[in-house]
């Protein structure tokens, strides 16, 4: 009698899981369509919870390649002067002076204008400088 009640008790408790699995699994993949984000504001978190930890300091810097400085230079300008405008000076100039990289727009010739120009550490990655010429 206490096999039977044990087993039966087992049984159901196994049916009642694989139920809710799958209703967890039918529910996912009705939300297939709910869009993925790369990040969540959260209002506890602060570097106070980090301030016992040292920084990782990568010895080719944080910015090591102009492609990079290029990828933390685009989204920035197209904030500040707009898609259009940044578009426009393509392809950009890019140099490494003295652990800086300098980025600069580009005007063909018999344009009258100005360009983006923007200054970015290798070493820490701090944006030093942004402007746009006249």
């Amino acid at each position: 009698m206490y096999k039977c009640k044990f087993f039966s008790v087992v049984l159901m408790t196994t049916i009642i899981i694989s139920c809710n699995k799958k209703e967890d699994i039918t529910n996912s993949m009705d939300n297939k369509n709910v869009q993925q984000v790369d990040y969540i504001f959260n209002i506890h978190l602060t570097s106070e919870s980090y301030s016992d930890f040292e920084s990782d300091f990568p010895k080719e810097g944080f910015v090591p390649t102009a492609e990079i400085a290029f990828q933390i230079a685009e989204p920035v300008l197209v904030n500040i002067y707009g898609k259009e405008t940044i578009e426009e000076e393509k392809p950009f100039f890019i140099n490494l002076e003295n652990d800086i990289w300098v980025i600069e727009g580009y005007l063909a010739p018999g344009f009258k204008g100005g360009v983006a120009y923007m200054e970015i550490r290798k070493s820490t990655g701090e944006i030093l400088k942004v402007i746009h010429t006249k």
